[in-house]
């Protein structure tokens, strides 16, 4: 762009007798720009002479050499074309794509878009790919279509983030599906830990045995747990666990196109609506457990459903004639996430992130693993091997101790300081201190038998044990008390019944050798 400054060298240099060729030359400008300021300083000129003859030259110049002016209304970019608006907007929707997938820190950003251009080989300023954008931004604001829907046609699925105190941990992020009867403005809602595929899967279970049958159409934006993967730019494909719940319930989905929350504008509403009503008053966002909150929430929907609406309709009211249009009902839909894992050298299975035990028998071993919303599963042959409570931590280790008996056996040294003694129950810890701090072996053995019999049991008989001989707690000690423990509890159970097994008998002269065994060192000591 021309300034006062070399619009004015231009008309000196004509003024000394230079060529427009020249000076374009010596400038280096077009030679049209030359030609151009060049034919409005005569055209000036010869209109200031004939209106004034007397005027000096330098006045003419003056009065012609004023600050360059450009009219850009209603002019477009020079330089677009439109294969470059069409790759903008190709750049544009992918963003829209990786927004979809939670990719929000992989989107490229308008310098990134222009540096592409110019990398495709398209002569395009930064300010004009600006200016683009922000005219596609401008068109693609749309107008809302107001739809008309059929009793149990559609309901709509969104996913909301709410941030609650729940057993005192101080406030973080809770997922909360959110559920909305097109017709009826019918809502319900769940809380969940973590946005998965288990939650999203149990959800829709929840609220399909809610309403006792199925809507038609379920509709979905593009969260990561209902769309795969992206073919193309509008077509998508669903994933396994949506694809799942449309077979086992027989109902059909569809998806919003990117960036239309007019293609779904009530569960977009829901979703904020439900959060304030819910979660904003005062106390209300602070809870014991997780079921205490989602009981209030469940509580608080059904409150809200019981209002009247913008139609003067009581939703609760509509959704019971509604639900005569719904398909049948069906067994709940067990929700779970199935993998494989490798068990590695500390016997455990990996699952996101988290390190959950299995039996040290399966070091090495390919195991099957179900993944709940609260639970963790795992198979071997067929077989449940172990049992977990589902960790939302990062890099968490949930360790069950009777799952490395077997090589703690051959290593009771290392009980001491493992992680296994530490996640075990507080009580077993409280007998490992009380009894056998220095026996880690006899412990081991000792394992064995709350596994068995269970951890109250053995607590009862080591303490009947350190009465009648504090000098021995052996395994074998605490079994016979324990056979004996138990015989009582089933003696009382079997009313009118006295007679017992020849094990049983057994196990009772054990215990008779035992207390004989008590006085007589009684009477060693006196």
């Amino acid at each position: 762009m021309i300034d006062l400054t070399q619009k004015q060298t231009v008309i000196l240099k004509h003024l000394n007798n230079v060529s427009n060729r020249e000076i374009a030359r010596q400038m280096h400008m077009s030679k049209d720009t030359v030609n151009k300021y060049v034919k409005e300083y005569d055209e000036k000129r010869n209109e200031l002479l004939s209106m004034n003859p007397e005027l000096e030259q330098s006045e003419i110049i003056q009065a012609f050499v004023e600050k360059p002016k450009y009219d850009s209304h209603n002019r477009g970019p020079l330089k677009k074309t439109e294969d470059a608006m069409l790759i903008i907007e190709e750049c544009l929707k992918l963003n829209e794509i990786r927004r979809a997938r939670g990719l929000h820190k992989q989107q490229m950003k308008k310098i990134d878009i222009h540096e592409y251009l110019i990398k495709e080989g398209y002569d395009i300023s930064y300010s004009t790919v600006k200016r683009l954008i922000r005219k596609i931004d401008e068109r693609s604001q749309e107008a809302y279509i107001r739809q008309e829907y059929e009793d149990g046609d559609i309901s709509e699925f969104d996913w909301g983030t709410v941030k609650l105190d729940i057993d005192g941990t101080g406030y973080k992020n809770y997922q909360m599906a959110v559920f909305t009867a097109a017709k009826t403005n019918y809502r319900f809602a769940k809380l969940y830990k973590s946005q998965d595929t288990p939650a999203f899967q149990e959800s829709h279970a929840d609220y399909f045995a809610h309403c006792h049958g199925v809507f038609h159409t379920m509709v979905y934006d593009n969260m990561r747990v209902a769309v795969r993967k992206f073919v193309g730019l509008h077509e998508k494909e669903p994933t396994e666990a949506l694809t799942q719940l449309s077979l086992y319930y027989g109902y059909c989905f569809r998806f919003c196109n990117i960036r239309s929350g007019n293609e779904k504008g009530h569960v977009e509403r829901s979703v904020e609506y439900v959060r304030r009503k819910v979660f904003c008053g005062p106390g209300n966002d602070v809870f014991d457990t997780l079921a205490d909150a989602n009981t209030f929430l469940y509580r608080e929907c059904m409150k809200l459903n019981a209002r009247d609406i913008y139609d003067g309709t009581i939703p609760a009211e509509s959704f019971e004639n509604e639900k005569e249009n719904l398909l049948p009902g069906m067994p709940k839909f067990e929700s779970c996430k199935k993998s494989r894992g490798h068990v590695d050298k500390y016997s455990t299975v990996t699952v996101a992130q988290n390190h959950y035990s299995v039996p040290d028998t399966l070091v090495g071993k390919d195991v099957d693993i179900r993944t709940y919303t609260d639970k963790i599963i795992i198979y071997h042959g067929g077989e449940i091997v172990a049992r977990h409570e589902r960790s939302f931590k990062g890099h968490d280790w949930k360790i069950d101790i009777y799952h490395y008996l077997h090589t703690l056996k051959r290593k009771p040294g290392a009980l001491h300081q493992s992680t296994a003694l530490l996640q075990s129950d507080t009580r077993i810890k409280k007998l490992f201190e009380t009894y056998y701090s220095s026996d880690a072996r006899t412990f081991l053995e000792v394992l064995e038998i709350i596994y068995e019999k269970g951890v109250d049991e053995v607590a009862t008989a080591l303490l009947k044990l350190e009465s009648l001989s504090p000098m021995d707690m052996s395994a074998d000690k605490v079994k016979v008390i324990c056979d004996k423990i138990s015989e009582n509890k089933n003696s009382i159970m079997k009313t009118g019944t006295d007679r017992l097994s020849q094990k049983s008998k057994s196990t009772l002269g054990q215990y008779d050798r035992l207390c004989q065994l008590q006085s007589k060192e009684e009477r060693m000591v006196v």
